[in-house]
Order: C-alpha cells, then sequence, then structure tokens
C-alpha cells in the first residue's frame, strides 16, 4: 500500500468514526475489546472466503457474490451466492469459523482420536429465539456448501489477556507445525489462515440435520475437502438440479 492509499483509508476511518459517533482516540480500544474482535474476524472469515472462491473459480462459468443480508426469522443469513453462468443455478455457500481452542491431537478423545478440530455450524441464540424453536441445528438443504478454516482453532478459549492466546497443548503443536512445514507460531497462523475446507452437507448431516459443531480431520478427512477441489463439486451440484428440473 503506497503513501496515497495509505492517506485514503485514513480518511475513510476518520469518516467512519464521525459517522457513528466513535471518539477516534479509543477506535482501537473499542476493536481490540474481546467482545467485539471475535465479531469482527467473523465477518472478516467471510470476505476471505469470498476471495478465495473468487481467485480459484473460472470467471467464465461462475459467478460469485458476497451478500449482506439480513436474516429473517427461522431463515439463516447467506453469506455467499455461487451463480452458475450457463445454467443460471444458484448455490448457497456458508462461511463457518473453528470453535475457539478445538485444534487437538485426539489422544484424549472419546470417538475422534486423530488430530482434528471442530467448526461452528448451529444457529445463534437470538436466531433460535426468533425462529421460535428450541433446535439450533441447520437442515441439511438450508446450504449447499459449507466452508471453513483451522485457525480460529488454534486460538484459545477463555484467555484473560488483551491479545489472543494460541492453545498451549505442545504436541498437537508440533503435529501442526510439521503439517504445514513451519517453524514458528506466526507461520503457523499464517498457514492455518489459507487452508481453506469445504463440505456438501449431506455427506456430514445426520437424520438430515447438520451436526452443531462437526468434526474436521487435519488430514484426509473423506468429507471437509481442500477448498481447490471444489469446482468438480460444485458441477456435481449442478448436474444433478438440471436433472431433476421437469422436462418441458
Amino acid at each position: 500500500m503506497d503513501d496515497k492509499e495509505l492517506a485514503k483509508l485514513g480518511k475513510k476511518l476518520l469518516e467512519y468514526c464521525d459517522k457513528y459517533f466513535i471518539p477516534r482516540e479509543h477506535l482501537f480500544e473499542i476493536l481490540n475489546d474481546q467482545k467485539v474482535t471475535p465479531m469482527i474476524r467473523e465477518k472478516a472469515t467471510e470476505f476471505n472466503a469470498y476471495e478465495i472462491l473468487r481467485s480459484i473459480l473460472d470467471e467464465n462459468a461462475w459467478s460469485v457474490q458476497k451478500l449482506n443480508l439480513s436474516a429473517q426469522p427461522g431463515s439463516p443469513d447467506q453469506d455467499i451466492s455461487i451463480t452458475h453462468k450457463r445454467t443460471g443455478i444458484i448455490l448457497k455457500v456458508e462461511s463457518k469459523s473453528a470453535v475457539r481452542g478445538s485444534m487437538t491431537c485426539g489422544a484424549r478423545c472419546r470417538i475422534t482420536k486423530k488430530p482434528h478440530f471442530k467448526v461452528k455450524c448451529h444457529r445463534s441464540r437470538s436466531n433460535v429465539k426468533l425462529a421460535d424453536t428450541t433446535n439450533d441445528r441447520y437442515a441439511q438443504d438450508v446450504f449447499d456448501v459449507i466452508i471453513t478454516n483451522p485457525l480460529n482453532a488454534l486460538y484459545a478459549g477463555n484467555t484473560v489477556g488483551e491479545d489472543f492466546e494460541i492453545i498451549e497443548e505442545e504436541k498437537i503443536t508440533e503435529i501442526l507445525k510439521e503439517y504445514y512445514g513451519v517453524s514458528t507460531e506466526e507461520e503457523l497462523l499464517n498457514a492455518a489462515s489459507i487452508d481453506w475446507r469445504f463440505v456438501i452437507p449431506a455427506g456430514i448431516a445426520i437424520d438430515g440435520f447438520i451436526p452443531r459443531t462437526p468434526t474436521v480431520l487435519l488430514k484426509k478427512d473423506p468429507n471437509w475437502l481442500p477448498i481447490r477441489n471444489i469446482e468438480p463439486k460444485l458441477l456435481e451440484i449442478i448436474k444433478s438440479r438440471v436433472k431433476s428440473k421437469p422436462r418441458r
């Protein structure tokens, strides 16, 4: 970013503060608040997911849109849509963050004994309340694709410091550094932030519903695949939709 772009960004930031009556001298104290930062990071995840999809999908075949629609009672907020240009079929994509501090080597786990993390795939409390239901799980057909990365799973939960702290389980840290081929904490976080995975909800659904916090294996998960493999799966969905349409 050059000086001109930096000055433009600074001007927009000051205008933002004035628009929402945010005291300029306390802006970063507000942004770094432990109650505020997770919301910002959640929204950042959506835009990062949007950008990665734009970068890997053929723009001649697909159109990717970032949506900012307010969730309606009983319906989820939709993050991203992908339109197949030839057929006009629109697919719904949802980005979900990993559960904070959930990365583990699996040694002490009852079910999954391999290195893994979990993903937050349930409705928010406010959304459940508005929907007048106690079921906070999503039906498997609400989304066509869910995408995530393990970054949030590397941050320890319930910390008291101002900054996020990485998990202290030495064994899983060693496993992660070897898996990503890195040696420092900063390199590890950077590698995890671009390790995007995706899943077709039907592949992990139980009795028609997506688990609240499905498990993602660090290596060779049969359902959560590397994002670079997403286009063939999207085409499978498109072909299925075309076949299911009634012929005139």
